[in-house]
């Protein structure tokens, strides 16, 4: 089980050489997107409010490797990942 990178509260300028993106959702999901490879990321979903329990995890591809930074298609594909699978639980 993955652990988030990002502190809870950390700002926008927080960067980490794993890090390749990362988001909160609902004031309680943390989304992060942790570098495998050069190419390949995991997108991981945490739930805060359950101690940061990890919820999902999936293997991405990085476009271009990510080298400056994520690129907008590959975001957006990750984002609508995670509207879905949150959306989909149980309330």
């Amino acid at each position: 089980m993955a652990k988030p990178i990002a502190p809870w509260k950390a700002g926008a300028d927080f960067s980490h050489a794993d890090l390749v993106w990362w988001a909160t959702l609902d004031d309680r999901y943390q989304i992060e997107v942790q570098r495998a490879s050069r190419s390949t990321g995991n997108l991981c979903i945490f739930d805060h409010a359950d101690g940061d329990k990890e919820l999902a995890n999936w293997l991405v591809t990085l476009a271009y490797g990510a080298v400056f930074g994520p690129d907008v298609g590959d975001v957006n594909e990750w984002q609508e990942k995670v509207l879905e699978f949150i959306d989909s639980r149980p309330a």
